[in-house]
């Protein structure tokens, strides 16, 4: 099939993104949403495991790390 006018080809006026880049940009969001979720599993282990005595160093007690602690990883 040819078009009279090769330079615009029907298709390129729509303005719906291509599947690949949807597909692309789902894959990315993805990613960065389960590194975030390690990051905060990582964050909650290692705060988890300071000594106690480190906690008021950084303005925490037992029972805000506790609770911190306990959270699913995907909650914020």
């Amino acid at each position: 099939m040819t078009y009279e006018n090769a330079s615009v080809h029907p298709l390129r006026e729509i303005s719906i993104p291509a599947p690949s880049s949807v597909l692309v940009m789902a894959m990315v969001r993805a990613v960065a949403a389960v590194a975030t979720w390690d990051q905060r599993r990582t964050t909650r282990k290692h705060l988890r495991d300071l000594p106690d005595h480190l906690y008021g160093d950084i303005g925490l007690t037992r029972d805000l790390v506790d609770h911190e602690a306990q959270k699913y990883f995907w909650r914020s």
